[in-house]
């Protein structure tokens, strides 16, 4: 037994150097597996933990892409800016007092230190204390050498040409994002790519400014040019505001397009705003209303009842047509705004004086089938694919909602909705010889090397034939020579447009808003050789409302300094206005 006991101590040393022996190699691979597990199964998580610690990274925002109109001048361009930012962390491992900081930036900043207070306190390695600041304030700030403050370089959106088609410009927000017109619609090209600014920090969040900063510079965003005309567009706003004081109307707005390529040289609304001054402005002033906002078109639209018409082949210019004084379709009686007793008119006669019941004759021989065609091959319930933001479809029911009074309801623009571009685009498609042309409003956007490319031309469909939008053509043209439209002549140029006078729905209830009415003329010139179409549509006007003497004089007014402008030359004959042609007193015999 004693030597059974005597072998066992002797023994006892040996297993202990095992089990040391054990823990030792499981320590050792405890070990060398976390040294696996931190150098190269996680190295990369580590490396970047270890960056995130020890580097801080600033965004640094692209200059924007400037937006020009067709002349090269700037609508909205970007100046270097000032940023200034604050570490509050470094202010408070340095143990400075932030209300001195806060104090000695108050007044230079024009911040309340209260406000000033709270980024300086908050917990963080960041804050900003001033956006988009005058550079000279940033020198400022940089010269006062405040520890744990430092000066960014920015951009600052400006827009030098004010309120000129600024709903077509619209604005971005105080970080460089579009939120509007052309800058949101084209953000992608504009805004440009980011930089970078990565600074080393020590454990407690203070920057070492001996230590070499990283800079990634940001990518600037191309410039975009728009087809609209700056001197154009400034007489169609000077004029638009004339005729909304003449009228004490709500507002107005003005279309005018290049009848070849379907540009956009002027897209006004008044009032309008400055981008600059955004916090100022209201919703409606916002709006490009041009574009998103829709009003029943009233007689402009018999220009497709009677385009379809000609067409189809169911009457001609000259035919003859019995007009009673009314005509009574399901429940509803129809008769021309002017009381006329039975009489017999061309169909030209029929468009120049806008008569309810003959257009209303004209579309029961096309039937609804046929007219609703006719509409959308027109542009009218479709969106005009302008790529505007907020642009509008307007409104043409479907067949299947379609009652009984529909068809002359329609025919005569009323139940169907349209925006201003869309009225536009009806006579675009008469002046194109019968081609819907989709409208654009952006001429270039800079390529990769910074010059400007050409953006391609829009879609082109052909609607009618060139032999019935010639005689449309016409026939719009009576409607100005001897028609509710005389008011619309252009001394010295042939002129083809239709009036159009209708009430406003109502917002509340059913049926139309009592004394709301909404005023338009749309046409082109010159007849013989179209150049140029313009719609003026002017919103409840108080005094007088009808379409002949309220938009038709600013149409020629508009029309008459365009031509101009683009260098058309007069027109020769007969159907030329002629210099001492003044507004007319005459009253649409169509419009309701």
């Amino acid at each position: 037994m004693q030597g059974m006991a005597r072998a066992a101590e002797r023994a006892r040393p040996g297993r202990r150097l095992a089990l040391f022996l054990a823990i030792y190699l499981g320590l050792t691979a405890l070990i060398a597996w976390r040294l696996v597990t931190v150098q190269v199964v996680s190295a990369d998580e580590y490396r970047e933990l270890a960056q995130r610690q020890t580097q801080r990274e600033i965004e640094l925002p692209p200059r924007r892409g400037t937006i020009l109109e067709r002349g090269g001048d700037p609508l909205a361009i970007s100046v270097p800016a000032a940023a200034v930012y604050a570490n509050p962390r470094a202010l408070e491992s340095a143990e400075l007092d932030p209300s001195f900081v806060a104090s000695d930036l108050s007044e230079v900043l024009g911040v309340p230190m209260g406000s000033l207070m709270e980024d300086l306190t908050r917990d963080s390695g960041f804050a900003y204390l001033g956006r988009q600041l005058p550079r000279e304030l940033g020198e400022q700030v940089k010269e006062m050498r405040l520890a744990g403050i430092g000066v960014l370089e920015e951009p600052r959106r400006t827009y030098p040409s004010a309120t000129l088609a600024s709903q077509v410009v619209g604005f971005a927000g105080i970080d460089g994002e579009g939120l509007s017109g052309t800058e949101a619609a084209f953000e992608e090209d504009l805004s440009g790519s980011p930089g970078m600014l990565r600074q080393e920090r020590a454990p407690g969040g203070v920057t070492i400014s001996s230590a070499p900063q990283e800079v990634e510079a940001a990518e600037p965003g191309k410039d975009v040019m728009l087809t609209i005309d700056g001197r154009m567009q400034h007489n169609a706003e000077r004029l638009l505001a004339d005729v909304v004081e003449a009228h004490d109307a709500l507002g107005a707005s003005a279309v005018v397009l290049d009848v070849e390529t379907g540009e956009v040289l002027v897209m006004a609304s008044t009032p309008g705003y400055d981008p600059s001054e955004i916090g100022a402005a209201s919703q409606y002033e916002r709006r490009n209303r041009a574009v998103t906002d829709v009003f029943e078109p009233g007689s402009v639209a018999k220009a497709v009842t009677v385009a379809a018409a000609l067409e189809e082949g169911v009457t001609t210019p000259d035919r003859v047509v019995t007009v009673p004084d009314s005509v009574t379709v399901g429940n509803k009686r129809f008769r021309d705004s002017t009381a006329k007793a039975e009489r017999d008119l061309s169909v030209t006669e029929i468009t120049a004086e806008s008569s309810n019941v003959g257009t209303i004759q004209l579309a029961q021989q096309l039937g609804e089938d046929t007219l609703h065609d006719y509409l959308g091959r027109f542009g009218l319930g479709r969106s005009p694919e302008l790529g505007f933001p907020g642009e509008s479809a307007g409104l043409l029911p479907g067949l299947d909602q379609w009652y009984s009074t529909s068809l002359p309801t329609i025919a005569i623009g009323q139940g169907v909705s349209a925006s201003l571009l869309q009225v536009a685009g009806v006579f675009e498609t008469i002046a194109t010889g019968g081609e819907w042309v989709q409208p654009s409003f952006v001429h270039a956007v800079a390529d990769a090397n910074g010059q400007l490319s050409p953006v391609a031309e829009g879609a082109r469909e052909r609607a009618i034939s060139e032999g019935t939008a010639a005689e449309v053509a016409e026939m719009l043209a009576a409607v100005v020579t001897e028609g509710t439209g005389q008011a619309a002549a252009v001394p010295g140029y042939s002129v083809a447009g239709k009036t159009g006078t209708a009430q406003k729905p109502s917002e509340t209830e059913r049926g139309y808003e009592e004394g709301a009415y909404i005023a338009t003329f749309a046409g082109f010139a010159p007849v013989e050789d179209p150049q140029l179409v313009a719609a003026i549509m002017v919103d409840e006007p108080q005094d007088d409302y009808y379409g002949g003497d309220v938009a038709a004089p600013m149409f020629a007014e508009l029309m008459e300094f365009s031509l101009s402008h683009r260098r058309v030359a007069p027109t020769e004959g007969e159907n030329a206005a002629k210099p001492t042609m003044g507004p007319t007193d005459d009253r649409e015999q169509g419009d309701t």
